[in-house]
Formats: structure tokens, sequence, C-alpha cells
């Protein structure tokens, strides 16, 4: 393993674990299923702060769909590396009534947040709801939760890069790091 693809942030050890190049292509394969299941609508993107910032911006600009795109912020992992099951939702003003929303996440693994997320935007009333995530841990899941869009499912263990953090460090990385543990 060349020395690149070992980091250190905030005193531990991370591996590359998925390139920027590999990243690229299940962006791309997301952008495309979603283009063509929901042409003809007008949908309503929902980008969940900060942890989806280059996901949902590289996915963004592959949809070909006439959309809008509206922000959220919910949080659940603080300066840790396991979400605390307490989530907090904060949002713009949402005009989403009878709307189709797509909410993009950068990884679902307990399922708290987005199930925090989907009960916030419900009250909105919009005409339906769909999640895209980049990451999707089903081995972490607590909540039944249902991902209609899924780039890649990866085996539980904490990452960082391309928009994931540790405690608000490797945001800016552009591959995706796993602590050195995982095969």
């Amino acid at each position: 393993m060349k020395k690149s693809d070992n980091i250190e942030i905030n005193g531990t050890n991370f591996r590359k674990f998925l390139t920027s190049r590999k990243i690229s292509k299940i962006v791309s394969e997301l952008a495309e299923r979603i283009n063509e299941d929901l042409q003809g609508l007008e949908p309503v993107f929902l980008l969940v702060l900060n942890g989806s910032i280059f996901f949902g911006v590289d996915l963004l600009r592959k949809i070909s769909l006439e959309c809008t795109i509206k922000t959220i912020s919910a949080k659940s992992y603080g300066n840790k590396m396991k979400s605390s099951g307490e989530v907090s939702v904060e949002s713009q003003k949402l005009d989403i009534a009878g709307k189709v929303v797509v909410i993009i996440e950068d990884i679902i693994d307990s399922g708290h947040t987005i199930k925090a997320i989907i009960a916030a935007i419900s009250k909105l009333k919009p005409d339906s709801v769909k999640i895209v995530t980049l990451l999707d841990k089903p081995s972490r899941r607590e909540v039944n939760v249902i991902i209609d869009y899924v780039g890649i499912e990866i085996p539980d263990t904490f990452v960082i890069g391309y928009g994931l953090d540790y405690a608000e460090k490797g945001r800016n990385l552009p591959d995706i790091y796993a602590l050195e543990d995982v095969k």
C-alpha cells in the first residue's frame, strides 16, 4: 500500500477505502437512475448539511431534471465516531407541500438521522419523499428506513473524507478513508 493511502486525523489512523474515481462512478450511476425514475417531475432536492455537501454537489451537477435545491441540517455524531441516537434537525423555510422531495444524504447507518429528517419534512406535506445516499451501512441499522437509491453498502466501520468528518476534520479529502483495521 502506498504511503499516501494512509492518513492520520485527530490522532487516529485511516486507510484509503474508496478512491475519488470510484466515488465519481457511483455518483454518475445514481444520477442516471434518478434522472430516469423522476423524468417529467420537478423534484425538490434536499441536501443534508454538512456531510452531504460534496456528494450533493457532484450528484446535482449530473441531474438533468428541472428541480429546486434546498438544504437542511441534521446532527447526531458531535465529535464521536458513533451516532448519539439523538438527532437535531434544523431547516430553512421549506415550501415542499405537494412536491416530490429527494433527500440527499452522505451515509445512513443507524437510521435515526434520516428517520428524524423524514418526520420533520413530512409535517410539511410533500407528495412523496425519496432518499438517496452515497454510503449505506445496513449492519448498523437500528430503525427501519427505506432507501430508494444506494450508492454502495459498506461494512461497519467509521469513514471520513468526501464530506464525512471526524470531529469536523477530514471533510475536504477527495477520497474516502476507513479506520485502518477494516479489511
